[in-house]
Protein backbone atom coordinates (compact mmCIF):
# COMPACT_ATOMS: atom_id res chain seq x y z
CA UNK A 1 0.00 0.00 0.00
CA UNK A 2 3.16 2.56 0.91
CA UNK A 3 4.46 1.81 -2.67
CA UNK A 4 1.08 2.32 -4.20
CA UNK A 5 0.35 5.75 -2.76
CA UNK A 6 4.26 6.47 -3.41
CA UNK A 7 3.52 5.86 -6.93
CA UNK A 8 0.37 7.81 -7.20
CA UNK A 9 2.05 10.66 -5.84
CA UNK A 10 4.75 10.33 -8.10
CA UNK A 11 2.10 9.76 -11.00
CA UNK A 12 3.49 13.09 -12.86
CA UNK A 13 6.73 11.51 -13.31
CA UNK A 14 7.73 9.11 -15.86
CA UNK A 15 9.45 7.13 -12.92
CA UNK A 16 5.73 6.52 -11.22
CA UNK A 17 4.33 5.98 -14.24
CA UNK A 18 6.76 3.20 -15.16
CA UNK A 19 5.74 1.89 -11.67
CA UNK A 20 2.17 1.70 -11.43
CA UNK A 21 2.61 0.20 -15.10
CA UNK A 22 4.38 -2.81 -13.37
CA UNK A 23 2.29 -3.06 -10.87
CA UNK A 24 -1.54 -3.38 -12.57
CA UNK A 25 0.02 -4.92 -15.17
CA UNK A 26 0.29 -8.22 -12.63
CA UNK A 27 3.95 -9.11 -13.98
CA UNK A 28 5.35 -12.05 -12.76
CA UNK A 29 8.63 -10.51 -12.46
CA UNK A 30 8.36 -7.98 -10.46
CA UNK A 31 12.18 -6.79 -10.59
CA UNK A 32 11.20 -3.68 -12.71
CA UNK A 33 9.26 -2.16 -9.37
CA UNK A 34 11.55 -3.12 -7.26
CA UNK A 35 14.29 -1.45 -9.14
CA UNK A 36 11.82 1.61 -9.26
CA UNK A 37 11.84 1.62 -5.67
CA UNK A 38 15.10 1.40 -5.27
CA UNK A 39 15.45 4.06 -7.44
CA UNK A 40 12.98 6.18 -5.20
CA UNK A 41 16.20 6.36 -2.41
CA UNK A 42 19.58 5.07 -4.28
CA UNK A 43 18.74 7.57 -8.00
CA UNK A 44 17.92 4.55 -9.97
CA UNK A 45 15.77 5.10 -12.98
CA UNK A 46 14.84 2.15 -15.49
CA UNK A 47 11.79 4.34 -16.89
CA UNK A 48 11.71 4.02 -20.30
CA UNK A 49 14.25 1.01 -20.73
CA UNK A 50 12.00 -1.13 -22.57
CA UNK A 51 11.21 1.44 -25.48
CA UNK A 52 15.21 0.92 -26.33
CA UNK A 53 15.25 -2.85 -25.73
CA UNK A 54 14.48 -4.49 -29.25
CA UNK A 55 14.18 -7.85 -30.71
CA UNK A 56 17.06 -8.54 -33.67
CA UNK A 57 15.68 -11.82 -35.66
CA UNK A 58 15.60 -14.58 -33.03
CA UNK A 59 17.49 -12.53 -30.40
CA UNK A 60 17.51 -9.40 -28.31
CA UNK A 61 19.01 -6.10 -28.72
CA UNK A 62 19.47 -2.33 -27.75
CA UNK A 63 19.21 0.87 -29.20
CA UNK A 64 22.39 3.30 -28.17
CA UNK A 65 21.96 6.28 -31.01
CA UNK A 66 18.64 8.06 -31.85
CA UNK A 67 20.46 7.72 -35.55
CA UNK A 68 18.90 3.90 -34.86
CA UNK A 69 22.49 1.84 -33.98
CA UNK A 70 21.13 -1.46 -32.58
CA UNK A 71 23.98 -3.19 -30.43
CA UNK A 72 23.38 -7.55 -30.32
CA UNK A 73 25.80 -10.27 -29.49
CA UNK A 74 27.84 -11.87 -33.08
CA UNK A 75 27.47 -15.45 -32.16
CA UNK A 76 23.50 -15.00 -32.93
CA UNK A 77 24.82 -14.75 -36.56
CA UNK A 78 22.36 -12.44 -38.07
CA UNK A 79 22.00 -11.72 -41.70
CA UNK A 80 23.58 -8.54 -43.17
CA UNK A 81 19.81 -7.14 -43.51
CA UNK A 82 17.94 -7.74 -40.23
CA UNK A 83 14.61 -6.98 -39.37
CA UNK A 84 14.30 -4.65 -35.75
CA UNK A 85 11.14 -5.03 -33.76
CA UNK A 86 10.88 -1.72 -31.18
CA UNK A 87 7.87 -1.54 -28.90
CA UNK A 88 5.74 0.71 -31.59
CA UNK A 89 7.23 0.22 -35.42
CA UNK A 90 9.37 -2.32 -36.95
CA UNK A 91 12.25 -1.57 -38.95
CA UNK A 92 15.27 -2.79 -41.21
CA UNK A 93 18.46 -2.47 -40.10
CA UNK A 94 21.99 -3.18 -42.55
CA UNK A 95 24.67 -4.82 -40.10
CA UNK A 96 27.44 -1.74 -40.23
CA UNK A 97 30.02 -2.85 -37.40
CA UNK A 98 31.14 -6.71 -36.61
CA UNK A 99 33.94 -7.10 -33.94
CA UNK A 100 37.01 -8.76 -34.54
CA UNK A 101 36.74 -11.28 -31.84
CA UNK A 102 35.09 -14.61 -32.18
CA UNK A 103 32.53 -13.72 -29.76
CA UNK A 104 31.46 -9.35 -29.06
CA UNK A 105 28.96 -7.07 -29.94
CA UNK A 106 27.51 -6.55 -33.48
CA UNK A 107 26.55 -3.29 -35.08
CA UNK A 108 22.79 -2.68 -36.89
CA UNK A 109 21.91 1.07 -38.37
CA UNK A 110 18.08 1.15 -39.04
CA UNK A 111 16.41 3.30 -41.79
CA UNK A 112 15.65 6.77 -40.52
CA UNK A 113 16.61 8.20 -36.95
CA UNK A 114 14.42 9.74 -33.97
CA UNK A 115 15.07 6.38 -31.87
CA UNK A 116 14.51 5.51 -28.26
CA UNK A 117 17.71 4.80 -27.32
CA UNK A 118 20.27 4.17 -24.05
CA UNK A 119 23.62 5.90 -23.06
CA UNK A 120 26.78 3.53 -23.58
CA UNK A 121 28.34 3.79 -19.94
CA UNK A 122 31.44 5.18 -19.49
CA UNK A 123 33.18 2.55 -17.16
CA UNK A 124 32.61 -0.85 -16.61
CA UNK A 125 30.66 -2.08 -13.58
CA UNK A 126 32.84 -3.03 -9.98
CA UNK A 127 32.49 -6.16 -8.54
CA UNK A 128 29.68 -6.03 -5.98
CA UNK A 129 28.07 -3.22 -7.94
CA UNK A 130 23.91 -4.37 -8.70
CA UNK A 131 23.23 -4.28 -12.17
CA UNK A 132 19.67 -4.98 -14.38
CA UNK A 133 19.23 -6.83 -17.75
CA UNK A 134 16.40 -7.00 -20.20
CA UNK A 135 15.69 -8.89 -23.01
CA UNK A 136 12.76 -10.78 -25.35
CA UNK A 137 13.48 -14.75 -24.80
CA UNK A 138 11.17 -17.30 -26.15
CA UNK A 139 9.01 -18.14 -23.48
CA UNK A 140 6.04 -20.79 -23.70
CA UNK A 141 5.61 -20.26 -27.63
CA UNK A 142 5.78 -16.18 -27.00
CA UNK A 143 8.37 -13.85 -26.61
CA UNK A 144 7.93 -11.37 -23.76
CA UNK A 145 10.04 -8.64 -22.09
CA UNK A 146 11.53 -9.92 -18.93
CA UNK A 147 13.53 -8.58 -16.16
CA UNK A 148 16.99 -9.59 -13.94
CA UNK A 149 19.06 -8.25 -11.55
CA UNK A 150 21.81 -9.16 -9.20
CA UNK A 151 25.39 -8.28 -8.23
CA UNK A 152 28.35 -8.49 -10.51
CA UNK A 153 30.70 -11.05 -9.29
CA UNK A 154 33.92 -10.92 -11.16
CA UNK A 155 35.19 -10.41 -14.50
CA UNK A 156 37.25 -12.78 -16.69
CA UNK A 157 38.16 -14.07 -20.17
CA UNK A 158 36.62 -16.82 -22.00
CA UNK A 159 36.70 -19.07 -24.45
CA UNK A 160 34.10 -19.41 -27.35
CA UNK A 161 34.48 -20.78 -30.91
CA UNK A 162 38.00 -21.41 -30.26
CA UNK A 163 38.89 -17.78 -29.54
CA UNK A 164 38.54 -15.51 -26.29
CA UNK A 165 36.73 -12.76 -25.16
CA UNK A 166 36.19 -10.51 -22.46
CA UNK A 167 33.12 -10.02 -19.72
CA UNK A 168 31.37 -10.28 -17.01
CA UNK A 169 30.01 -12.48 -14.82
CA UNK A 170 27.12 -11.39 -13.05
CA UNK A 171 24.24 -13.48 -10.73
CA UNK A 172 21.00 -14.36 -12.11
CA UNK A 173 20.09 -16.29 -14.71
CA UNK A 174 18.50 -15.49 -18.43
CA UNK A 175 17.08 -17.62 -20.83
CA UNK A 176 17.20 -17.99 -25.16
CA UNK A 177 16.53 -15.72 -27.38
CA UNK A 178 18.05 -13.37 -24.36
CA UNK A 179 21.21 -12.98 -26.39
CA UNK A 180 22.30 -9.45 -27.50
CA UNK A 181 20.30 -7.77 -24.44
CA UNK A 182 22.28 -5.03 -22.95
CA UNK A 183 23.04 -5.31 -18.82
CA UNK A 184 22.36 -1.56 -17.42
CA UNK A 185 24.05 -0.01 -14.37
CA UNK A 186 22.05 2.20 -11.86
CA UNK A 187 21.69 4.82 -14.06
CA UNK A 188 20.33 2.76 -17.12
CA UNK A 189 23.49 2.51 -18.69
CA UNK A 190 24.54 -0.07 -21.13
CA UNK A 191 27.48 -1.53 -19.56
CA UNK A 192 27.44 -5.44 -21.70
CA UNK A 193 25.49 -7.54 -23.74
CA UNK A 194 24.30 -10.82 -23.11
CA UNK A 195 26.26 -14.02 -23.86
CA UNK A 196 25.46 -17.07 -22.53
CA UNK A 197 23.65 -18.48 -19.11
CA UNK A 198 23.63 -21.34 -16.65
CA UNK A 199 21.99 -22.53 -14.24
CA UNK A 200 22.65 -19.78 -11.35
CA UNK A 201 24.77 -16.49 -13.21
CA UNK A 202 24.99 -15.24 -16.66
CA UNK A 203 28.02 -13.96 -19.16
CA UNK A 204 27.94 -10.81 -20.50
CA UNK A 205 30.55 -9.18 -23.04
CA UNK A 206 32.60 -6.49 -21.83
CA UNK A 207 31.84 -2.74 -21.38
CA UNK A 208 34.86 -2.13 -23.17
CA UNK A 209 34.11 -4.15 -26.52
CA UNK A 210 30.58 -2.20 -26.11
CA UNK A 211 32.32 1.23 -26.43
CA UNK A 212 34.87 0.38 -29.03
CA UNK A 213 31.78 -0.74 -30.99
CA UNK A 214 30.26 1.95 -30.59
CA UNK A 215 32.94 4.64 -30.87
CA UNK A 216 33.68 2.83 -34.38
CA UNK A 217 30.75 3.55 -35.28
CA UNK A 218 29.78 7.45 -34.78
CA UNK A 219 33.77 7.97 -36.33
CA UNK A 220 33.19 6.58 -39.80
CA UNK A 221 29.79 8.14 -39.61
CA UNK A 222 31.65 11.35 -38.75
CA UNK A 223 34.44 10.90 -41.39
CA UNK A 224 32.06 10.40 -43.86
CA UNK A 225 30.34 13.13 -44.71
CA UNK A 226 28.23 13.81 -48.00
CA UNK A 227 30.44 14.84 -50.85
CA UNK A 228 30.75 18.88 -51.30
CA UNK A 229 30.23 17.97 -55.16
CA UNK A 230 27.22 16.43 -54.55
CA UNK A 231 28.09 13.37 -56.25
CA UNK A 232 27.38 9.85 -54.20
CA UNK A 233 30.62 7.99 -52.74
CA UNK A 234 31.66 4.75 -54.46
CA UNK A 235 33.68 2.24 -52.16
CA UNK A 236 35.84 -0.01 -53.98
CA UNK A 237 36.87 -2.64 -51.75
CA UNK A 238 39.67 -4.77 -52.76
CA UNK A 239 42.96 -6.55 -51.73
CA UNK A 240 46.31 -6.40 -53.23
CA UNK A 241 45.87 -10.48 -53.71
CA UNK A 242 43.02 -10.12 -55.71
CA UNK A 243 43.61 -10.04 -59.34
CA UNK A 244 40.34 -8.55 -60.59
CA UNK A 245 41.04 -5.70 -58.10
CA UNK A 246 44.51 -4.95 -59.82
CA UNK A 247 42.95 -5.04 -63.45
CA UNK A 248 40.32 -2.48 -62.16
CA UNK A 249 43.41 -0.37 -60.75
CA UNK A 250 45.73 -0.20 -63.80
CA UNK A 251 42.02 0.15 -65.59
CA UNK A 252 41.11 3.30 -63.70
CA UNK A 253 45.05 4.43 -63.31
CA UNK A 254 45.83 3.91 -67.82
CA UNK A 255 42.20 4.40 -69.49
CA UNK A 256 41.07 8.05 -69.25
CA UNK A 257 37.91 7.66 -70.18
CA UNK A 258 37.13 5.38 -67.89
CA UNK A 259 38.53 7.59 -65.58
CA UNK A 260 36.56 10.46 -66.35
CA UNK A 261 32.93 8.78 -66.41
CA UNK A 262 33.68 7.15 -63.33
CA UNK A 263 34.83 10.33 -61.90
CA UNK A 264 31.58 12.04 -63.25
CA UNK A 265 29.13 10.17 -61.28
CA UNK A 266 30.47 9.14 -58.03
CA UNK A 267 33.76 10.15 -55.75
CA UNK A 268 35.38 7.05 -55.59
CA UNK A 269 36.95 5.86 -52.76
CA UNK A 270 39.32 2.39 -52.50
CA UNK A 271 39.27 0.82 -49.42
CA UNK A 272 41.55 -2.47 -48.82
CA UNK A 273 40.39 -4.64 -46.68
CA UNK A 274 43.29 -6.35 -45.28
CA UNK A 275 43.89 -2.84 -43.89
CA UNK A 276 40.61 -1.52 -43.38
CA UNK A 277 38.70 -4.37 -41.65
CA UNK A 278 36.19 -2.42 -39.85
CA UNK A 279 35.18 -0.33 -42.83
CA UNK A 280 34.57 -3.76 -44.35
CA UNK A 281 32.66 -5.37 -41.81
CA UNK A 282 30.63 -2.09 -41.37
CA UNK A 283 29.27 -2.34 -44.54
CA UNK A 284 28.66 -6.13 -44.73
CA UNK A 285 31.46 -7.04 -47.45
CA UNK A 286 32.46 -10.33 -47.35
CA UNK A 287 34.16 -10.61 -51.21
CA UNK A 288 36.75 -8.78 -52.89
CA UNK A 289 35.77 -6.99 -55.51
CA UNK A 290 32.52 -5.23 -54.29
CA UNK A 291 31.82 -1.63 -55.75
CA UNK A 292 29.38 -0.28 -53.45
CA UNK A 293 27.30 3.05 -53.22
CA UNK A 294 25.56 3.43 -50.00
CA UNK A 295 21.95 3.22 -50.15
CA UNK A 296 22.59 2.31 -53.47
CA UNK A 297 23.95 -0.56 -56.23
CA UNK A 298 25.67 -2.77 -55.10
CA UNK A 299 28.47 -4.89 -57.60
CA UNK A 300 30.36 -7.55 -56.59
CA UNK A 301 33.39 -8.90 -59.47
CA UNK A 302 34.90 -6.76 -62.67
CA UNK A 303 34.93 -8.20 -65.76
CA UNK A 304 35.98 -4.83 -67.34
CA UNK A 305 34.96 -0.82 -67.43
CA UNK A 306 32.28 -1.78 -70.17
CA UNK A 307 30.65 -4.00 -67.98
CA UNK A 308 31.17 -2.24 -64.37
CA UNK A 309 29.69 0.87 -65.79
CA UNK A 310 26.33 -0.70 -67.11
CA UNK A 311 26.35 -2.63 -63.84
CA UNK A 312 26.42 0.64 -62.07
CA UNK A 313 24.22 2.40 -64.32
CA UNK A 314 26.45 4.89 -65.59
CA UNK A 315 26.12 3.72 -69.55
CA UNK A 316 23.41 1.58 -70.84
CA UNK A 317 24.29 -1.76 -72.21
CA UNK A 318 25.60 -1.68 -76.05
CA UNK A 319 23.64 -3.47 -78.65
CA UNK A 320 24.91 -6.25 -80.44
CA UNK A 321 26.90 -3.94 -83.69
CA UNK A 322 26.39 -5.93 -87.60
CA UNK A 323 29.87 -7.60 -88.37
CA UNK A 324 32.02 -5.54 -90.47
CA UNK A 325 32.20 -6.03 -94.59
CA UNK A 326 34.93 -6.84 -96.04
CA UNK A 327 36.40 -4.96 -98.72
CA UNK A 328 36.94 -6.16 -101.93
CA UNK A 329 40.74 -6.07 -103.31
CA UNK A 330 40.71 -5.35 -107.49
CA UNK A 331 42.35 -8.01 -109.83
CA UNK A 332 44.85 -5.75 -110.65
CA UNK A 333 46.44 -5.31 -107.18
CA UNK A 334 45.87 -8.52 -105.84
CA UNK A 335 49.12 -9.37 -103.68
CA UNK A 336 50.53 -13.17 -105.23
CA UNK A 337 51.36 -15.77 -102.97
CA UNK A 338 55.14 -16.44 -102.49
CA UNK A 339 56.80 -18.81 -104.38
CA UNK A 340 57.44 -22.11 -102.90
CA UNK A 341 61.10 -23.00 -101.81
CA UNK A 342 62.39 -26.11 -103.67
CA UNK A 343 58.98 -26.30 -106.13
CA UNK A 344 57.86 -24.84 -109.36
CA UNK A 345 55.69 -22.05 -109.10
CA UNK A 346 52.02 -22.80 -109.30
CA UNK A 347 49.67 -20.93 -111.69
CA UNK A 348 48.14 -18.15 -110.44
CA UNK A 349 44.58 -18.27 -109.73
CA UNK A 350 42.78 -15.09 -109.45
CA UNK A 351 39.47 -14.61 -108.08
CA UNK A 352 36.48 -12.84 -110.00
CA UNK A 353 33.30 -12.09 -108.64
CA UNK A 354 30.37 -13.80 -109.93
CA UNK A 355 28.92 -12.85 -113.02
CA UNK A 356 26.62 -14.44 -116.33
CA UNK A 357 30.32 -13.83 -118.38
CA UNK A 358 31.79 -17.68 -118.92
CA UNK A 359 35.28 -17.44 -118.77
CA UNK A 360 37.31 -19.12 -121.78
CA UNK A 361 40.06 -21.11 -120.63
CA UNK A 362 43.64 -20.39 -122.71
CA UNK A 363 45.46 -22.80 -124.65
CA UNK A 364 48.44 -23.53 -123.18
CA UNK A 365 51.67 -22.22 -124.43
CA UNK A 366 54.01 -24.70 -126.14
CA UNK A 367 57.04 -25.80 -124.33
CA UNK A 368 60.20 -25.47 -125.93
CA UNK A 369 60.78 -29.80 -125.63
CA UNK A 370 57.70 -30.00 -128.66
CA UNK A 371 59.12 -28.06 -131.98
CA UNK A 372 59.21 -30.78 -134.39
CA UNK A 373 55.42 -32.20 -133.01
CA UNK A 374 54.51 -28.56 -134.36
CA UNK A 375 56.38 -28.37 -137.40
CA UNK A 376 55.35 -31.84 -139.10
CA UNK A 377 51.63 -30.83 -139.14
CA UNK A 378 52.77 -27.51 -140.51
CA UNK A 379 54.18 -29.08 -144.21
CA UNK A 380 52.06 -31.45 -144.56
CA UNK A 381 49.16 -28.82 -145.24
CA UNK A 382 51.29 -27.06 -146.96
CA UNK A 383 51.51 -30.15 -149.32
CA UNK A 384 48.04 -30.06 -149.19
CA UNK A 385 47.41 -27.08 -150.23
CA UNK A 386 49.92 -27.58 -153.46
CA UNK A 387 48.31 -30.55 -154.54
CA UNK A 388 45.34 -28.97 -154.25
CA UNK A 389 46.58 -25.77 -156.87
CA UNK A 390 48.14 -28.67 -158.96
CA UNK A 391 44.98 -30.45 -159.52
CA UNK A 392 43.02 -27.28 -159.80
CA UNK A 393 45.52 -26.25 -162.41
CA UNK A 394 45.35 -29.85 -164.36
CA UNK A 395 41.87 -29.67 -164.17
CA UNK A 396 41.98 -25.83 -165.74
CA UNK A 397 44.25 -26.91 -168.74
CA UNK A 398 41.74 -29.87 -169.62
CA UNK A 399 39.31 -27.95 -169.87
CA UNK A 400 41.01 -25.55 -172.33
CA UNK A 401 41.72 -28.57 -174.86
CA UNK A 402 45.42 -28.63 -173.68
CA UNK A 403 46.36 -32.74 -174.52
CA UNK A 404 49.08 -34.52 -175.13
CA UNK A 405 52.32 -34.73 -172.91
CA UNK A 406 50.67 -31.60 -170.38
CA UNK A 407 47.83 -33.74 -170.20
CA UNK A 408 49.62 -36.99 -169.65
CA UNK A 409 51.95 -35.30 -167.03
CA UNK A 410 49.56 -33.59 -165.15
CA UNK A 411 47.38 -36.72 -164.74
CA UNK A 412 50.50 -38.43 -163.56
CA UNK A 413 51.55 -35.24 -160.78
CA UNK A 414 47.59 -35.46 -159.95
CA UNK A 415 47.15 -39.18 -159.33
CA UNK A 416 50.63 -38.93 -157.08
CA UNK A 417 49.57 -36.33 -154.72
CA UNK A 418 46.09 -37.91 -154.46
CA UNK A 419 47.56 -41.22 -153.62
CA UNK A 420 50.20 -39.61 -151.25
CA UNK A 421 47.26 -37.72 -149.59
CA UNK A 422 45.15 -41.05 -148.92
CA UNK A 423 48.15 -42.70 -147.35
CA UNK A 424 49.32 -39.83 -144.81
CA UNK A 425 45.11 -39.01 -144.07
CA UNK A 426 45.20 -43.33 -143.36
CA UNK A 427 48.61 -43.08 -140.85
CA UNK A 428 47.16 -39.76 -139.01
CA UNK A 429 43.83 -38.95 -139.44
CA UNK A 430 43.33 -35.67 -138.39
CA UNK A 431 39.62 -33.89 -137.83
CA UNK A 432 38.16 -31.69 -140.19
CA UNK A 433 37.86 -28.68 -137.84
CA UNK A 434 39.17 -27.83 -134.39
CA UNK A 435 37.17 -29.37 -131.81
CA UNK A 436 35.43 -26.31 -129.51
CA UNK A 437 36.93 -24.68 -127.13
CA UNK A 438 36.26 -25.79 -123.70
CA UNK A 439 34.31 -23.15 -121.90
CA UNK A 440 34.85 -23.62 -118.03
CA UNK A 441 32.09 -22.73 -115.59
CA UNK A 442 31.71 -19.30 -113.78
CA UNK A 443 33.70 -19.51 -110.70
CA UNK A 444 31.82 -19.41 -107.93
CA UNK A 445 33.15 -17.11 -105.17
CA UNK A 446 31.87 -16.88 -101.91
CA UNK A 447 32.79 -14.38 -99.23
CA UNK A 448 32.31 -15.35 -95.62
CA UNK A 449 31.53 -12.40 -93.01
CA UNK A 450 33.81 -12.55 -90.24
CA UNK A 451 32.31 -13.34 -86.57
CA UNK A 452 31.67 -10.77 -84.45
CA UNK A 453 33.96 -9.95 -81.73
CA UNK A 454 34.13 -12.21 -78.54
CA UNK A 455 34.36 -10.82 -75.30
CA UNK A 456 37.01 -12.07 -73.12
CA UNK A 457 35.71 -12.85 -69.50
CA UNK A 458 38.52 -13.24 -67.06
CA UNK A 459 37.99 -15.53 -64.34
CA UNK A 460 36.75 -14.03 -61.30
CA UNK A 461 37.61 -14.99 -57.66
CA UNK A 462 36.08 -14.63 -54.04
CA UNK A 463 37.29 -15.32 -50.73
CA UNK A 464 35.07 -15.37 -47.95
CA UNK A 465 35.77 -13.43 -44.93
CA UNK A 466 33.94 -14.84 -42.07
CA UNK A 467 33.09 -18.50 -42.04
CA UNK A 468 31.95 -20.43 -38.73
CA UNK A 469 32.16 -24.12 -39.01
CA UNK A 470 30.91 -27.44 -37.63
CA UNK A 471 33.82 -28.15 -35.67
CA UNK A 472 34.39 -24.74 -34.54
CA UNK A 473 31.15 -24.74 -32.81
CA UNK A 474 31.71 -28.54 -32.04
CA UNK A 475 34.31 -26.85 -29.69
CA UNK A 476 32.47 -24.35 -27.89
CA UNK A 477 29.68 -26.43 -26.82
CA UNK A 478 32.37 -29.34 -26.00
CA UNK A 479 34.28 -26.24 -23.98
CA UNK A 480 30.30 -24.54 -22.47
CA UNK A 481 29.53 -28.50 -21.51
CA UNK A 482 32.53 -29.18 -19.61
CA UNK A 483 32.54 -25.98 -17.68
CA UNK A 484 28.47 -26.31 -16.68
CA UNK A 485 28.27 -30.07 -16.38
CA UNK A 486 32.13 -31.55 -15.00
CA UNK A 487 31.11 -34.60 -14.76
CA UNK A 488 30.08 -34.68 -18.52
CA UNK A 489 33.73 -34.94 -19.61
CA UNK A 490 33.75 -39.17 -19.72
CA UNK A 491 30.79 -38.86 -21.63
CA UNK A 492 32.26 -36.35 -23.70
CA UNK A 493 35.63 -38.72 -24.51
CA UNK A 494 33.44 -41.91 -25.25
CA UNK A 495 31.45 -39.54 -28.12
CA UNK A 496 34.82 -38.28 -29.50
CA UNK A 497 35.92 -41.92 -29.30
CA UNK A 498 32.90 -42.90 -31.40
CA UNK A 499 34.11 -39.94 -33.76
CA UNK A 500 37.12 -40.99 -34.39
CA UNK A 501 36.36 -45.09 -35.11
CA UNK A 502 33.17 -43.57 -37.90
CA UNK A 503 35.90 -41.42 -39.45
CA UNK A 504 38.50 -44.36 -39.38
CA UNK A 505 36.19 -46.22 -41.12
CA UNK A 506 35.39 -43.83 -43.55
CA UNK A 507 38.86 -43.10 -44.03
CA UNK A 508 39.66 -39.60 -43.21
CA UNK A 509 42.28 -39.52 -40.69
CA UNK A 510 40.73 -38.70 -36.80
CA UNK A 511 41.45 -35.82 -34.89
CA UNK A 512 43.79 -35.32 -31.72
Amino acid sequence: MTILLITLGLYGTALGRALLSAILSGRRNLSIVAACCIGLGGQVSLAGVDDAVVMVEGCSGVCVDPAGFVLTARHCDLPTTATVRFKDRTVTATRVYVCREMEGPVVYDCEGDGYPFLPIAATAPRVGERVWSCGYPHLNGRRELRWANGPTLRWSTFEYAGGSFNGNVVGFVTAPGWSGGPLLNAKAEVCGLLNSSDCSTSVFISSAAVREAYAAVRHSRSADPPPATGKPKLYVFGSMTCGPCRKFKEDYANNATFRQTLDAAFAVEFVDVDKQADTAHRFGVTEVPTFLVVGGVRVTGYEGPDQLLVALGVRQEIAARPPPQRDVVPDSVAPAPPPSEGKADPPATVETPASNTPVVEAPAASTPAAPQAATAPAIADRLDRLSGLVQTAVSIATWLGVGGMTGGAGGLILGGFALWRTLRRRRDPKPARDPPAKVAPPPVVTVDSPPPPQAIVPETRFAPYERDTFAEAFAWAETELVRKYPGAVSTLETLKGLINQFLSAKGVKPTK
